[in-house]
């Protein structure tokens, strides 16, 4: 999956969630404003694009979440782990929280506990950010048994003093509600 991102071989990802009965995700590379359909985003990406002054990556230290009020419950911040090999939620919004069930605030993504080929493409996704230190926006949707139609996730690199992507700024926003079947459990993604 992070080759197949990196290269923006969009094909590869089709394909790939294709194989598991779901729907193929939207993926773009540096979105402008207008391909933000979210205010939220809109003004995240926004921010994160003043801090990140012209460069490829916002420093870590100048990111502050009273800054971001605006957007603060659907927002998670993930530290880097092992170069990539994993990332930790640091945060993990409230308003994300409510609607996914449940806070993985502190757990790895490799621990979420979700369909496999879920974490595959958030990890791909994730790795992609790192190598090609580029915003990138993603929109899937979950399988019929999830309440929520979409999630539309913006990325953005953060780097530390050493240059190196250290953590990740995402901004995540849930779509519609969809009724779940009486007395089903409730998959998130």
């Amino acid at each position: 999956m992070r080759d197949a991102l990196i290269s923006d071989d969009l094909n590869a990802v089709d394909r790939y969630f294709l194989q598991f009965g779901a729907r193929n995700p939207t993926v773009v590379w540096n979105p402008e404003g207008n391909q933000l359909e979210d205010e939220r985003l809109q003004r995240l990406s926004s921010y994160w694009r003043g801090k990140a002054n012209g460069k490829d990556a916002a420093p870590v230290a100048s990111i502050d979440p009273t800054d971001m009020r605006f957007v603060l419950g659907y927002l998670m911040l993930l530290d880097v782990i092992e170069g990539g090999f994993d990332f930790r939620y640091r945060l993990y919004g409230t308003m994300i929280s409510q609607r996914f069930g449940r806070d993985v605030t502190g757990t790895t993504v490799r621990e979420f506990g979700d369909k496999e080929y879920i974490v595959n493409f958030f990890l791909g996704a994730y790795q992609a950010v790192m190598e090609r230190r580029q915003p990138l926006l993603t929109v899937h949707y979950p399988k019929k048994a999830s309440e929520t139609a979409s999630w539309t996730r913006l990325i953005l690199p953060l780097k530390s003093e050493n240059n190196e992507i250290a953590r990740l700024l995402v901004g995540q926003i849930p779509g519609e509600w969809r009724p779940r079947p009486h007395g089903a459990e409730a998959p998130a993604f």
